[in-house]
């Protein structure tokens, strides 16, 4: 199970992630409270543990907006999260050296069915408002054949985590506002106690399936 770790925005929260090692972590570059810019991003990525894969999260940005952050930082994969079409993505695959993820809003199964259709390597499940720490009815993925790596995001905690690997049976699990905390003068940041939690229930889940 492949655990991502995204809106990552200073470098505390990388210190504590090169110690928790999750296999990815995601630099959001859409509007968002988690924005950062190349140049910031590029910062974090430089005290990155290299184990850790970045992967640039994007949602209805021009083509040549990616290709200038691509040209700050080097990221292992592009995750698209507005409503680019299989016409953006398959030129964008033939600009780039990255992968290239596909999130997707879940509000019914034929969005999940839909979602297959992408022409990428990772498709992230999503509610319809990505980022509020919402979940959508998972019960919309019953039954579905994956037939291209998933992720399972939206609202992934602590408490829930379990029973949506055992309900989605996805490849891995995508976590933001379910591992953050606010801090005394209003700043959201990701707890490093919240994220070990989290991370250690899942590797151990695993460690119990092999």
């Amino acid at each position: 199970m492949l655990i991502k770790i995204c809106g990552i925005t200073n470098l505390e929260e990388v210190k504590s992630l090169n110690t928790l090692k999750p296999e990815f972590i995601g630099f959001l570059f859409a509007e968002s409270k988690r924005k950062v810019t190349g140049l910031e991003a590029r910062i974090l990525f430089d005290d990155l543990d290299k184990d850790i894969k970045a992967i640039g999260v994007f949602r209805n940005n021009s083509k040549e907006f990616i290709l200038e952050v691509l040209k700050e930082v080097p990221l292992y994969g592009i995750q698209l999260h507005g409503d680019e079409d299989e016409e953006f993505i398959l030129d964008l695959k033939g600009r780039v050296n990255c992968e290239i993820w596909k999130a997707v809003s879940v509000k019914s199964k034929e969005d999940m069915e839909n979602a297959l259709n992408y022409p990428v390597e990772t498709l992230v499940l999503d509610g319809s408002n990505p980022g509020s720490g919402e979940i959508f009815p998972w019960k919309y993925l019953n039954n579905t054949k994956f037939t291209k790596r998933v992720f399972l995001a939206g609202g992934i905690n602590e408490e829930n985590v379990l029973d949506g690997i055992d309900k989605v049976k996805p490849h891995g699990v995508d976590l933001s506002s379910g591992v953050e905390i606010i801090t005394e003068e209003g700043i959201r940041t990701k707890s490093k106690d919240k994220m070990e939690k989290l991370i250690d229930k899942v590797r151990e889940n695993n460690e119990r399936k092999i």
